[in-house]
């Protein structure tokens, strides 16, 4: 009677441990194929901060052309095809170097000048214009030009384009800035001014083909 007591209680020791390493093996399986790779860019805020924008520049830059196409069309001329190679360069631009120094900059902002009072409000905006602003551009110009072959272009272009086009972006970026420093949280201030610049590239665009 004992002895039959024993074995069965090891034989169902023994299914309880096999079951419940199946378990465990089935769980850790449905947990890989579910979210194994969704992590990696959720814990490395530089990947997340790139991935972020160069997708919203290469979708800015899409949209940019394709406005500019259709400005073209209805003033009788042909509309281009989109040129993938400026629509890769944008996207590698956010996501290698614009999207990272974004998210960099803005948790400096946030140690340098924390809290929400008028001095550290105004301190963030005035900053990203006259820092910031003119850093991403030159960063932009010098992306472009190089990787089409004319980097020997890169200072004239500065000097040439820059002054203009900073004055231009800040009648745009002065006001998205206010909303991105009151308003949205620092997590999400990098995807905010990413959809801000997406925006912006497509109006730049549009605009001067109307």
């Amino acid at each position: 009677m004992f002895g039959r007591s024993l074995a069965h209680s090891i034989g169902t020791g023994g299914f309880r441990l096999r079951s419940n390493a199946r378990a465990r093996v089935r769980t850790c399986a449905s947990s890989a194929a579910a979210g194994g790779t969704a992590p990696v860019a959720a814990g490395n805020p530089f990947l997340k901060a790139g991935i972020t924008s160069g997708g919203l520049s290469l979708m800015g830059d899409l949209l940019a052309q394709t406005w500019s196409s259709e400005a073209a069309k209805r003033k009788g001329l042909p509309g281009k095809t989109i040129d993938l190679q400026r629509t890769a360069r944008m996207a590698t631009f956010g996501l290698f170097l614009y999207g990272p120094a974004q998210h960099v900059w803005y948790g400096w902002l946030a140690r340098q000048f924390p809290g929400a009072s008028v001095r550290s409000f105004a301190s963030k905006v005035a900053l990203n214009q006259v820092a910031l602003g003119p850093a991403v551009l030159s960063a932009s110009f010098a992306w472009n030009l190089t990787l089409t072959g004319q980097a020997d272009k890169i200072v004239s272009k500065i000097r040439n384009d820059g002054p203009a086009t900073l004055a231009t972006g800040w009648k745009f970026w002065v006001p998205a800035s206010c909303i991105n420093f009151k308003l949205v949280p620092l997590q999400y201030q990098v995807l905010y001014m990413s959809a801000c610049g997406l925006l912006w590239t497509a109006y730049l665009s549009y605009a001067s083909n109307l």
